[in-house]
Parts: C-alpha cells; structure tokens; sequence
C-alpha cells in the first residue's frame, strides 16, 4: 500500500486504514484470502511488481505498459485536479497560464500516473526543470503550504486529509484541468505470482461489492456522498 489521503494512512499501532484498507479487508472477509498489508513508497512498489517480487498493491492506475506484467481489478474512479495556492487565482485559470509563468513550480509524487493528459502536461513541465518530486502526497502538499512549490495534483475523495495535515485548508484554489478524463485505479495483481483463479475469486468479491452497495458504503465513509457516487466504477 501507499499513503495517499483517504485513500490509505498508517495507525499509529503500524496497521492501515482508508478506503483501500477498507477494501482489501472486505475482499478477503468474502474470498478467504489473507493479505499480509504494509506501506511502501510508490517507486519502490512498482519496481517490485515488475521484477516479481509483490504479489499485488492498491489503487494503481491501469496503462499499457502495467498490464504487461499485472492483472487489474477496478474498484475506483477518480478525477485529478490541480490545487494551486490561493494567491495564485487570479493569475491562473487554465493550465496554459501555469505553463507560461516560468517562475511556477509543481510537486508531484515520484512513480504516480495521473492519466494521460496530466502526464503529458506533466513530462513537458518536466523537461523544462519545473517539477519536484517526493515520496508522497503529504510533502508535496506541505512544500506548496511553505511555498517551496505552488501547485499539487490530487483527488476530491483523497484530498481532505491531504490538507487538513498540511494546513492548506481554504488556501488552494481548484483547478479542473481535464474535465473529461477520468481515470480507473484497482488492485494491481502480479502475472508471475498471482493465479488466473485468485485474480477471478477477487474480481468477483469486487463485483459482489459494487452490485450490493458495499462499495459506496465504503466510499461515503471517507468522502460526502456526492464525491462517493463519482468515485463508483
């Protein structure tokens, strides 16, 4: 797993919490499967399903290059926006504006994807030196709240938590950059080391889950309802 907003936080007693925890324990309640659960930095992940070594990991993004070497199971539906500090509203109201102000910095979680059009608006930022990277979320947000950055990309059904710690609560004007592109994210299952029976025992638990209301339930605990129903696959 990952810290990402609601999405998944550590306890203090090192156990996880969030709608991915959530899932996962409702998964393995209706499938018998038992999930040893432990958080990692995206990149480390991600290196460790390509070579083999992980069985599976969260609310990973499906694309082209993933599917080569891991199974997906969607649960959730997500839409990126980009948070920009509130002094910045009146000077950006498209991503062009940001584009063209090239004192603006954007911090980005290393190993993340985005969805295409965010990933190609990132890569051009990127090569022009304008992007930092870290290991999570809550750094990037806490570098825009300092000022070391001015913009994040994130989620509203992840993002509550992700300023409430960085104290960027009412500071950040919302910017719905790509209306039309949502993105899908699931388990990600290992080729190598996952069978096609236990990819089917858990894509029919998901299934079960969406189809009975377990799903959104999950959801609004964490997000308003609103937010939730958009979150459905």
């Amino acid at each position: 797993m990952h810290e990402y907003g609601w999405l998944g936080f550590a306890r203090d007693d090192w156990g996880a919490e969030g709608i991915d925890a959530d899932v996962l324990d409702e998964v393995a309640r209706r499938t018998g499967c038992r999930f040893e659960k432990f958080f990692d930095s995206r990149v480390r992940i991600w290196n460790s399903m390509v070579n083999g070594s992980l069985d599976m990991t969260v609310s990973a993004i499906r694309t082209e290059d993933r599917k080569q070497f891991a199974s997906f199971v969607v649960y959730f539906r997500g839409h990126n926006r980009l948070l920009l500090r509130s002094d910045l509203a009146n000077s950006v109201h498209a991503l062009k504006d940001f584009t063209e102000q090239s004192q603006l910095r954007l911090a980005v979680v290393k190993g993340f994807k985005h969805g295409p059009q965010w990933d190609d608006w990132i890569d051009a930022l990127r090569q022009r030196g304008r992007v930092d990277e870290y290991a999570d979320a809550n750094v990037a947000a806490r570098l825009v709240a300092r000022g070391r950055a001015d913009a994040f990309i994130s989620d509203p059904m992840v993002w509550g938590r992700i300023l409430a710690g960085s104290q960027l609560e009412g500071k950040v004007s919302v910017l719905n950059a790509f209306p039309d592109e949502d993105y899908i994210a699931g388990f990600a299952l290992s080729r190598k080391r996952v069978g096609k029976d236990d990819v089917q025992k858990i894509q029919n638990a998901v299934d079960a889950m969406r189809a009975d209301g377990t799903l959104l339930k999950i959801f609004k605990a964490y997000a308003p309802e609103a937010d939730a129903l958009n979150a459905m696959p």
